[in-house]
């Protein structure tokens, strides 16, 4: 299986881009004062059992969406250590936690979930371009995955835990290629096409 070390030198060279570290292994003293400060938020700021209710007819990805827009402006003002905002911009990543004394900007990615089963293989895409870690982040670029796990009760959700992943270089990832196209692509492409 790849690793995100792995998989990010091979898309730079995919992406015909010259080669540059895009993930760095974490500082134990970084993982312990980032582990503290979000323990003391989530406990200081009533995160487990915040109740959100939600629209009628969520889809699976509009309650995650929901939760996680209940649940990170509480963290994120419970938050002593790190500021959390959000990260402009299309793609990986949505968020990023700063360090407030060094500056240091740590690329962050949430998602909520009202199942853990360690045993579960669906996917939780990350990344598939490097253009905006090489655009907002300098090295050493370490990468947070933040989940909120929470369970549903009719209408309304409540949350049960944080789950915070440290991914470090050797981390095991699911890679696949994927080829698009697009109505411009199909337009003015040099294949043959037939509209009746």
């Amino acid at each position: 299986m790849a690793t995100l070390k792995n998989y990010y030198k091979d898309l730079l060279v995919w992406e015909e881009i010259p080669h540059i570290e895009l993930v760095n292994a974490w500082p134990p003293k970084l993982i312990t004062k980032i582990k503290s400060d979000i323990r003391q938020a989530v406990n200081s700021g009533s995160i487990i059992g915040l109740r959100c209710s939600l629209r009628p007819h969520s889809s699976n990805q509009s309650i995650g969406n929901q939760v996680e827009d209940k649940t990170l402006p509480i963290l994120s003002d419970k938050m002593l250590k790190f500021d959390l905002g959000k990260c402009s911009g299309a793609g990986y990543p949505d968020r990023v936690l700063t360090q407030k004394k060094t500056r240091l900007r740590i690329p962050l990615e949430v998602k909520a979930t009202s199942d853990w089963n360690p045993n579960d293989s669906n996917r939780r895409v990350l990344t598939s371009s490097s253009e905006k870690i090489r655009k907002e982040f300098k090295s050493p670029i370490h990468h947070l995955l933040l989940t909120v796990l929470y369970h549903k009760k009719g209408d309304v959700v409540i949350v049960e835990h944080i789950r915070l992943d440290f991914l470090e270089p050797t981390t095991s990832v699911s890679v696949r290629l994927e080829a698009s196209v697009n109505h411009k692509i199909l337009s003015y492409g040099t294949h043959t096409s037939f509209t009746i």
